[in-house]
């Protein structure tokens, strides 16, 4: 089965092989070592959105959870075009090799789902600049991120708009549980995240990186609990 729609032909066709490390340098703006960096800082700078930070780090680890769980519970293929080849030498290769290579499956796109997440749910907490203008330096994030993948041959299209379609829905699905019931939307994040890290602790046969994502989610339910009392006491 292909979910392709000849996307890879397409790039193959208009794009120029050295762009590749371009777009290998924009995938990662999704990674999860710069968007872990990124929540952690915001938090520790003690900014006044510093609970819609924790709000958008319990979604991320709700998105982690249900993406890869997914992933393996469907064990959809990623797609078999290479990426394109820019003929890279010395240090533009190692880049390119770190940043333009995937394993796993392929469906949905985690990048596109915590791409999402991260940066979309930023601009709904900060109050820096105005609303228009988060969201619009947000979307231009994830069209970048998610265009990327497909560059580079490690998505089709459908995969990177199932990880956004994923990602919008906990988002805004956790904010409106969060707000119906009254509840503070961290706790709700952290909350949602849990039996999500489980389903991925059962699809993947406990392997570490399920084990590891469900007790960052438990320790970020309770961190945040704890935080929040001694703030609010």
């Amino acid at each position: 089965m292909t979910r392709g729609i000849g996307e890879h032909a397409l790039v193959n066709e208009l794009l120029p092989d050295w762009l590749a490390v371009v777009f290998g340098i924009f995938t990662q703006l999704g990674d999860i070592w710069l968007l872990s960096l990124l929540l952690a800082s915001l938090f520790l700078l003690d900014t006044p959105s510093r609970s819609g930070v924790a709000f958008v780090g319990g979604a991320w680890f709700a998105g982690l959870g249900l993406y890869r769980g997914l992933k393996d519970l469907l064990a959809w293929p990623r797609p078999s075009a290479m990426p394109l080849d820019p003929n890279p030498a010395g240090v533009v290769e190692l880049v390119y090799e770190v940043t333009a290579f995937a394993g796993g499956y392929g469906f949905p796109s985690g990048h596109a789902t915590s791409t999402t997440i991260v940066y979309v749910g930023l601009a709904s907490v900060l109050t820096v600049s105005t609303a228009r203008r988060r969201y619009t330096a947000a979307g231009t994030v994830v069209a970048l991120v998610c265009l990327a993948r497909i560059v580079l041959g490690l998505h089709y299209l459908v995969d990177v708009v199932a990880g956004v379609t994923l990602a919008l829905t906990l988002l805004f699905g956790a904010r409106a549980l969060a707000d119906h019931r009254s509840l503070d939307r961290a706790t709700v994040a952290f909350a949602v995240a849990i039996p999500l890290a489980g389903f991925y602790l059962v699809t993947s046969g406990a392997e570490l990186e399920a084990v590891l994502i469900l007790a960052a989610s438990l320790a970020g339910l309770v961190g945040w609990r704890r935080y929040d009392s001694t703030r609010m006491a």
